[in-house]
C-alpha cells in the first residue's frame, strides 16, 4: 500500500516538472520571437529608404540624361532646316551678282571689239561723205549726178550698219563745246555766237552705247 501512495507522488512529481520544463520553453520561444520582429522593424526603415532613394534616382535622372524629348528634337531640327535654308538663299544670290557680273563684263568687251572695228570703218565713211560733197560742187552732168547719187547710197547704207550697232554720231555744230566729246583745233571770233559754241565741225564724233569712240574735231567761238 505505501509502495503504490509512493509511485503516485513521483509520477505526480515528475508530471509537475514536466508541465513546468514545457512553460519554460514555450516562454523561451516567445522572447526569441519578439526579439526577432524588433529587429526587423529596426532594418526595415533603413533598407527600405535607401531602395526608395535609388529608385527614385534612376526614375528622375534616367530620361534626362539619355532620353532627349520631342520638344528638343524639334528645335534642333528647325533650327539645322533654318540654317540650309539662310545657306541657299546667300547661294542663290551669290549666284545671280555673278550672272549679272559676267553678262556685264560680255557686254562691255564686245562693246570694245566692236568699236575698235568700227573706228576703221569710220575713216571710209568719211571719205565717202567727202566725196558726196566733192561731186555737189563739181558741174551737174549726168555722170557727177549718178555717182554722187551712188556715193550717197554707200553712205546710207553704212550709218544704217552703224546705227544697228548702236553706234550715233556726236552732236557738235552749235553746240556749247564739251571737253568731254568735243576736241577743239581752232578758235574764231564770231560777235552773234556766245563764247564757247561750236562754229565748224572739222571731222564728225561718234560714240558707241555710250562710250566715246572718238570726239569731234571743231572750232569754237572766242
Amino acid at each position: 500500500m505505501e509502495d503504490k501512495e509512493k509511485d503516485l507522488r513521483e509520477k505526480e512529481r515528475k508530471a509537475a516538472e514536466s508541465a513546468k520544463s514545457g512553460q519554460d520553453k514555450a516562454k523561451e520561444a516567445g522572447d526569441r520571437a519578439e526579439n526577432g520582429k524588433d529587429k526587423s522593424k529596426e532594418r526595415a526603415p533603413a533598407e527600405t529608404g535607401d531602395d526608395t532613394v535609388t529608385a527614385g534616382k534612376s526614375r528622375t535622372e534616367e530620361p534626362a540624361e539619355r532620353q532627349p524629348t520631342s520638344e528638343k528634337q524639334l528645335a534642333d531640327l528647325t533650327k539645322k532646316n533654318e540654317e540650309y535654308c539662310d545657306r541657299l538663299l546667300r547661294l542663290q544670290a551669290d549666284f545671280d551678282n555673278y550672272r549679272k557680273r559676267v553678262a556685264r563684263e560680255k557686254e562691255e568687251m564686245y562693246g570694245y571689239v566692236a568699236g575698235e572695228v568700227i573706228l576703221d570703218f569710220l575713216g571710209v565713211l568719211d571719205n565717202m561723205e567727202r566725196a558726196v560733197q566733192s561731186a555737189a560742187v563739181q558741174s551737174c552732168d549726168c555722170g557727177s549726178a549718178s555717182l554722187r547719187e551712188g556715193i550717197q547710197m554707200v553712205v546710207k547704207q553704212l550709218k544704217e550698219i552703224l546705227a544697228k550697232y548702236d553706234v550715233e554720231e556726236i552732236p557738235a555744230k552749235g553746240e556749247k563745246f564739251d571737253p568731254n566729246f568735243h576736241h577743239a583745233v581752232m578758235q574764231a571770233e564770231d560777235s552773234g555766237k556766245e563764247e564757247g559754241t561750236v562754229l565748224e565741225v572739222l571731222q564728225k564724233g561718234y560714240m558707241i552705247k555710250k562710250r566715246v569712240l572718238r570726239p569731234s574735231i571743231v572750232k569754237v567761238a572766242l
